[in-house]
């Protein structure tokens, strides 16, 4: 029966019933406005799990301020019944706007970039939704859209079985399994929901894709007999491109749907904002009046009769004033599309190394197929196809160069110099030195190869000629400092005439380009960094990726220095070993690698038994979490903070939060590429950093509770790893100032005085010990010694301690054994200032990111934080028309 009313809202009428509770519409008798009303009913309120989850709706959304979510206006009770009093939508449900052929193009990405921006505000207040689909989406008179039902946001505990029926706004599904339930509706839910894993923003993604596949084709992407067929077909099949089921589907929304339906979730777009812009570009070019390509050769729509009517008109104008001008005018005035990646290969397991044929149309690249193992060589069409298998050895094969002649593959196994046929066949080995990065010469008839003479000397590159196997020295590097110095990635220009390439010292690296005739090689680039990858774009231009820790980025850089580097358009982060097609007759094509971890913060607590061991107080647990990078931790001297870097905010910056990871906030916002090594002063007031905010790896402070980063180093060096004294004086800092990367001093506040050398033999980052009186430090290729503070002998603590996986407490060092092999992960060792003994105390499951510090503990010794990556990405991207 209707109630009449309920607290200060009259009941006009009733708009829905599902098993989250009956939807009135009624009239608030206060504000005389239309509301929509949602009770929970009568039979369910002894229910505290489906109480706790309409509770959790009200609370979900009313944290949402957004035009796209319906809002929340109050939640009451009232005579035993709860309710929720909300915005009053005056429309019809998507569901209800989808015809049976699909939507046009320009009604999908009015809904769905509306839709997106609501999913990117949930998610941006932690919220995920669960249940999206075209029934929890209403669209009013005007168009605009409002998301409902947020029943399901965040929830994770059993719920009881639904009593609705098939069509009610929200079903719950419950199966028992080993991770939890399943919660959702069957056809929209994410595989990993299904499975009743845990879900993250990237579960929305998914559901997002089903709706939009809907919506572009008039059909379920996943339909089944039942629910658990559905289900089913969810974790099991992929639906037939939308282009194929129905024609005028754009490519581009072709692949923008395949991406958000990919079952892992690594490979799926990372973040609803990313999606957003994809589809706004989208519309964009489908607005302008750029063709936007479709299935099947469809033509792109013509101009419209006013266009053409102010073309023509222009035309005429032009011409009267002067018919050459109005053609250089009308050629130059044309926008230009913008440059976009998109995916070349969604499969799952490492991608790398791309590689072009002479014509564009083909590319090779190294995969661990699909059943995982080692890389063999595949080539595979750029516009689509089964990649076709060339290798089978045992041993891993990679970095595939495809010869400028189209008739050969040139790659790596074991260090050694092999080629193929494109169409597969046997293998020719062509070098038996050891080879480390190839590049083929314009005549096919020849290569330019990373190698050495002998070991201990450095790494140069050599021409071999393919027709008497000689091979003769191009380049000369300095005698190394570290093994694996000097020479590599090659890269020759399109006219032939000249050498780019990566010299490394002790790590980093910079870009050097030389003429092939011979002459001197001159260096292009001055800040030292990881480099992932060269190649030229343009006689004149070359580009190259620098990474750092986990993140990458592409930049172009002017080889006779008329200018500064610049980032690439429309690479994407993670870009790591570009390849550029220039074929007669088309257009230039640029392919990379793209690489993106998913890295978090984890934590534990440990307190000593009673026997003098070690106990578990809290076992490790995900402490700060995000789908972008979240790495370095560090304790505060009171244990009660973290600072980290992350670059949720789209670059790399320094945040602070509790301890527990609770309340996390950005602590600058310089915008640099590169900024990490967090380290708190003795008493907790500021933190030093690293960053490239300046130009060079600088050494930059910051207050703790805010304000503006203050700049340390200003020399044209790579200084970072930065950490206070104890009495809080000085800092102490990695630098290369000298020729080699040495332990550095400065003192931490006016006067400041020139930057003193601590170390003659190396050292990568150091800690003072916390009685002042020792500083202990790392050495590059590993190792933990100590020197007293005020100089003298160096002295070896440890053998297998390596940079950035180690970290000093009152009770010890405390560091991550990196070489040794456990079925339970990488141990975490504790080593007794008291008794100069190794302990065990834990184990990270995971891999640690690289070239970055990944462990922390606080002074008592009882809480450990560390960076694991949780979960990798590789795909490969293509730009066409790259300019």
């Amino acid at each position: 029966m209707s109630p009449r009313s309920i607290s200060h809202y009259e009941i006009l009428d009733k708009l829905g019933e599902g098993g989250m509770g009956v939807v009135w519409k009624a009239r608030d008798t206060r504000l005389n406005r239309l509301v929509a009303i949602k009770m929970l009913p009568a039979d369910k309120l002894a229910d505290e799990g489906r109480q706790r989850r309409f509770i959790q709706e009200a609370q979900a959304a009313s944290a949402l301020n957004d035009p796209n979510i319906v809002t929340i206006y109050e939640i009451a009770s009232e005579n035993g019944s709860d309710f929720i009093a909300m915005e009053y939508v005056d429309g019809q449900t998507l569901g209800h706007l989808i015809p049976k052929r699909g939507m046009r193009i320009e009604e999908i990405l009015r809904y769905a970039i509306q839709i997106s921006g609501a999913l990117a505000k949930a998610h941006a207040a932690g919220i995920v939704h669960r249940d999206l689909k075209p029934g929890n989406v209403m669209v009013n008179s005007e168009g605009r859209v409002k998301l409902l039902d947020f029943g399901l946001a965040k929830l994770t505990e059993p719920d009881p079985p639904s009593a609705a029926g098939e069509d009610a706004p929200t079903r719950t599904l419950l199966a028992r399994s080993e991770e939890g339930t399943i919660a959702g509706t069957a056809a929209y839910m994410s595989p990993e929901q299904a499975e009743g894993k845990p879900v993250d923003a990237r579960s929305d993604i998914f559901s997002f894709g089903a709706v939009l596949y809907e919506m572009a084709t008039g059909t379920c992407a996943f339909q089944g007999d039942s629910k658990l067929s559905t289900l089913s077909a969810v974790l099991r099949e992929n639906p037939k491109p939308p282009s194929q089921a129905v024609s005028g589907v754009p490519l581009e929304l072709d692949r923008i749907i395949a991406r958000c339906l990919r079952k892992d979730p690594a490979r799926r777009f990372q973040a609803m904002p990313d999606l957003k812009v994809a589809l706004e570009e989208l519309k964009e070019e489908s607005d302008s009046g750029i063709a936007v390509p479709a299935a099947g050769g469809a033509p792109a729509p013509a101009p419209k009769p006013r266009l053409r009517l102010m073309l023509a008109v222009g035309a005429a104008s032009m011409l009267v004033a002067a018919t050459g001008t109005w053609f250089f005018y009308r050629s130059v005035s044309k926008p230009l599309p913008p440059m976009q990646s998109v995916p070349l290969t969604t499969y799952t397991g490492y991608q790398g190394h791309p590689s072009f044929s002479p014509d564009g149309s083909q590319v090779a690249f190294e995969w661990t197929g699909e059943e995982g193992g080692h890389s063999d060589i595949y080539v595979k069409l750029v516009e689509g196809g089964t990649p076709l298998k060339l290798t089978t050895s045992p041993q891993r094969s990679s970095s595939p160069a495809w010869s400028p002649d189209g008739r050969q593959i040139a790659f790596l196994r074991a260090g050694g110099l092999y080629s193929v046929s494109p169409l597969g066949g046997p293998e020719r080995k062509l070098a038996d030195a050891p080879v480390f990065s190839l590049a083929w010469m314009p005549d096919s008839q020849s290569l330019l190869v990373g190698s050495e003479k002998s070991a201990g000397q450095p790494r140069a590159i050599f021409q071999l000629s393919l027709r008497t196997g000689e091979m003769r020295q191009v380049t000369s590097p300095p005698p190394p400092a570290n093994p694996g110095d000097g020479d590599g990635e090659p890269a020759v220009s399109p006219d032939g005439r000249t050498l780019a390439f990566l010299r490394e010292v002790r790590v980093d690296a910079d870009v050097y380009a030389q003429p092939l005739a011979g002459g001197p090689a001159r260096r292009l680039t001055q800040r030292s960094q990881q480099r992932g990858g060269l190649v030229w774009a343009s006689n004149r231009e070359v580009l190259f990726c620098n990474f750092a820790a986990l993140s990458g980025s592409m930049r172009r850089l002017a080889i006779d220095g008329s200018s500064q580097e610049q980032p690439v358009e429309g690479v994407l982060d993670g870009a790591l070993d570009p390849a550029i097609a220039r074929p007669a007759n088309g257009p230039v094509r640029l392919a990379y690698a793209r690489r993106e971890a998913d890295t978090n913060i984890w934590g534990m607590e440990i307190a000593p038994d009673v026997h003098g061991g070690i106990r578990t107080v809290i076992p490790p647990t995900m402490v700060i979490a995000s789908t972008r990078a979240d790495l370095s931790p560090q304790i505060s001297p009171d244990g009660k903070r973290l600072a980290f870097v992350s670059d949720r905010g789209g670059y790399p910056e320094i945040w602070v939060g509790s301890a527990d990871g609770a309340g996390p906030s950005q602590l600058t916002a310089l915008k640099s590429p590169r900024c990490g090594s967090p380290r708190w002063s003795p008493d907790g007031k500021f933190i030093v950093f690293d960053s490239l905010a300046a130009g060079s790896n600088d050494i930059w402070m910051v207050g703790s509770d805010g304000g503006a980063p203050k700049q340390l180093t200003t020399e044209p060096s790579n200084d970072a790893r930065p950490s206070f004294s104890r009495d809080g004086r000085w800092i102490y800092f990695r630098s290369d100032r000298s020729g080699s990367q040495q332990i550095w001093k400065i003192p931490s506040s006016a006067p400041f005085r020139p930057a003193v050398q601590l170390t003659e033999n190396g050292g990568a980052d150091a800690i003072e010990a916390p009685d002042g009186k020792l500083l202990y430090y790392t050495r590059p290729q590993g190792g933990l010694l100590s020197i007293p503070v005020e100089g003298g002998q160096e002295s070896v603590v440890l053998d297998h301690v390596w940079p950035g996986l180690w970290s000093v407490a009152d009770n010890g060092i405390y560091y991550l054994d990196a070489g040794a092999h456990s079925p339970d992960g990488t141990p975490i060792v504790w080593f007794s200032f008291a008794t100069h003994k190794p302990v065990q105390v834990g184990a990270v499951r995971k891999p640690v990111p690289p070239s970055t510090p990944a462990l922390s503990v606080s002074g008592d010794g009882r809480r450990i934080a560390w960076t694991q990556i949780d979960r990798w990405q590789f795909e490969l991207m293509l730009i066409d028309n790259f300019r």
